[in-house]
């Protein structure tokens, strides 16, 4: 079984491209472990905990992860020739203003409404995911966030492609057992649909909150970096 990451930053539409891989019967897991990957062995406790998380036998070719925060992934993981990731990026200001809501709304984590905070993280998340890329080259897939509900016909398309599955991946996706659960994912009623759906306005498109310029330009500079060695790389 090899190791599959969707490797991205909070607020990038990673709990709805997790449910639609985990729905297909070559692919375990749909959440975040929460792994720390110090070592090889590490990826046996990812086996261990994808089947209790999913209350079922492991039965495909992948076993899944995602990956959010800047938790330790070893180069001797990076470098194995049977790990795959799927690398996805989100734009300024959209995903800021996605955290501070998701605070607000969902989650009471003090940080997730501090602007600071949030570029700050935003900022070096998007570093990490840049430097993954160098390491991870042709053996990683980078997916424009906003292209999965734009086009998640073509997207998903290229993800299968990617991944050489027998069948394709649907737009539509089932429920698992912490499915909308803070902490395993996106806690919002947008997953819990059961298929792609286009997503609500962000919040500055309603007037409900605006990035401060500096961290706007903060977050531009990062996202545009990060990109660039994203195309560079990766798939």
């Amino acid at each position: 079984m090899n190791a599959l990451f969707v490797l991205g930053h909070m607020r990038c539409y990673s709990s709805l491209l997790c449910h639609i891989l985990g729905s297909h019967p070559e692919i375990d897991g749909y959440c975040e472990t929460h792994i720390k990957y110090r070592w090889r062995p590490d990826l046996l406790r990812l086996r261990r905990r994808v089947a209790r998380l999913t209350g079922e036998p492991l039965r495909g070719r992948y076993v899944l992860d995602k990956m959010l925060h800047n938790y330790p992934l070893a180069p001797s993981i990076v470098s194995r020739g049977t790990t795959r990731a799927l690398v996805l990026l989100r734009r300024p200001p959209a995903a800021l203003l996605s955290v501070v809501s998701l605070g607000r709304e969902h989650i009471d984590v003090g940080w997730y409404q501090d602007f600071e905070r949030v570029t700050g993280y935003y900022e070096s998340r998007l570093a990490r995911l840049a430097m993954l890329a160098r390491a991870l080259g042709r053996r990683a897939l980078f997916v424009e966030a906003e292209s999965l509900l734009t086009h998640p016909e073509r997207v998903l398309a290229r993800i299968a492609s990617f991944l050489e599955l027998s069948s394709p991946l649907a737009t539509r996706y089932r429920s698992f057992a912490h499915t909308g659960e803070p902490g395993y994912g996106d806690p919002s009623a947008l997953l819990l649909a059961g298929e792609v759906q286009a997503a609500a306005p962000p919040p500055h498109a309603r007037g409900d909150c605006e990035l401060p310029r500096e961290y706007a330009l903060r977050a531009e500079r990062a996202y545009a970096a990060c990109r660039a060695q994203l195309l560079a790389s990766c798939i």
